[in-house]
């Protein structure tokens, strides 16, 4: 599980910002937030199931999944792919950030323990780098700077001897060695690996759908609530193709039913809106992360059809039966009557750009005066929350 994520100078964001999953003392809607042992998480000792980054156009929300899929890049492919740390994007309307530090850390929950691991990206360069596990407290697994590698259970020349170069990370050479810690890097790997981000469809989020029988059967069941028509669907994989065939009635004047008209998403793109299209491949990594208790994030939530397919999708990582793994989901998502409906104030966060066009990421719980049952939508839309951060 996912409990904080926090970066800063990059793409639009120069100052650190924080992404929490930690719930506040916010009494309502107690069915979005998942209990945790205070032993892993000492001072809420709760998560909350899902989250949304509200903001207008061009506001920056995106950039908080980018952040966080930039990262999960370095750490999966640094070691075999060096320009990956070279890709970095610090924010572009300050003359010197592009010689500043690019910071990014993640806190979460892997295999019944918890977790701190980020490093430092300066000039097109690593140079820290660290991991951290919590027993009482977190306590140091590794850390590394631009001249020093501190490994537990190694020596100081041992540990010399591993450094890696500026463009790969420790955690990612170190994935194939044999340490005192391998296992605990092992779970920062397979945490990275299960970590879900859907920009736009692609072909290969179809794949999920082979991972169980009841993916397609459960996502048509969906599908009939968005009476977007489709009646079946078949997953072709016929070598490095890739496709979702659906089935759709075909009707004369009377209403008749005449005939199955089959249609292939990707291959006759057009014929389905791109809302029908990316519902169905977000589906496949939502059954997914349902059943995995995975961390699934979806850029533009509100295209996916309407607000009341939107309301569903999220209830199923709300329910414990839906959800009995506590799968979280992070959206982003254009300001809609969704914000008022599902969500509480600490799952909220809304983006803004300043005069020095800068984007910040504001947690609702945390601006003062805020009350359960006032409208959230309505606020944001007249800025009434940003006049009280003096940023418009």
């Amino acid at each position: 599980m996912l409990v904080k994520f926090t970066f800063k100078n990059y793409k639009s964001y120069l100052d650190e910002q924080t992404l929490s999953l930690e719930a506040s003392g916010d009494g309502s809607r107690r069915d979005n937030v998942e209990k945790v042992s205070t032993a892993l998480l000492p001072q809420g000792g709760a998560l909350l199931k899902s989250a949304a980054v509200f903001g207008t156009t061009a506001s920056g929300k995106t950039n908080v999944l980018r952040a966080l899929d930039y990262m999960k890049r370095v750490v999966l492919m640094s070691a075999g792919m060096v320009q990956i740390v070279r890709q970095n994007d610090p924010f572009a309307f300050q003359f010197e950030s592009g010689s500043m530090d690019s910071h990014f850390d993640v806190e979460f929950i892997e295999n019944n323990t918890y977790y701190r691991y980020g490093f430092v990206i300066r000039g097109k360069e690593i140079v820290k780098e660290w991991l951290f596990r919590r027993s009482e407290r977190l306590t140091p697994l590794f850390r590394r700077d631009e001249y020093t590698l501190q490994v537990k259970g190694l020596s100081k020349n041992s540990a010399r001897l591993l450094s890696p170069s500026p463009f790969t990370l420790f955690i990612t050479a170190a994935s194939s060695l044999n340490l005192e810690i391998s296992s605990e890097i092992q779970d920062v790997i397979r945490w990275f690996t299960r970590l879900m981000i859907s920009f736009e469809p692609r072909r290969e989020d179809l794949l999920c759908f082979e991972d169980k029988e009841e993916y397609i059967a459960n996502s048509l069941e969906i599908l009939k609530k968005a009476e977007c028509g489709i009646s079946n669907m078949r997953l072709i994989h016929e070598s490095s193709y890739i496709d979702m065939e659906t089935s759709h009635t075909v009707f004369d004047r009377n209403g008749e039913a005449l005939m199955e008209k089959k249609i292939r998403i990707f291959q006759d793109r057009g014929l389905l809106s791109d809302g029908t299209v990316k519902l169905i491949c977000n589906l496949a990594l939502i059954m997914k992360a349902l059943d995995s208790g995975a961390v699934l994030l979806i850029n533009d939530f509100d295209s996916l059809i309407n607000d009341f397919l939107s309301s569903h999708i999220i209830s199923l990582f709300t329910g414990n039966v839906t959800n009995p793994k506590g799968a979280q989901l992070i959206v982003t998502s254009k300001l809609s009557p969704l914000i008022d409906k599902i969500f509480r104030r600490d799952q909220i966060y809304f983006t803004t750009r300043d005069d020095l066009n800068q984007t910040h990421l504001m947690r609702l719980s945390s601006v003062p005066g805020v009350r359960k049952n006032e409208s959230y939508e309505k606020k944001l839309l007249e800025s009434t929350y940003l006049n009280q951060y003096k940023l418009v």
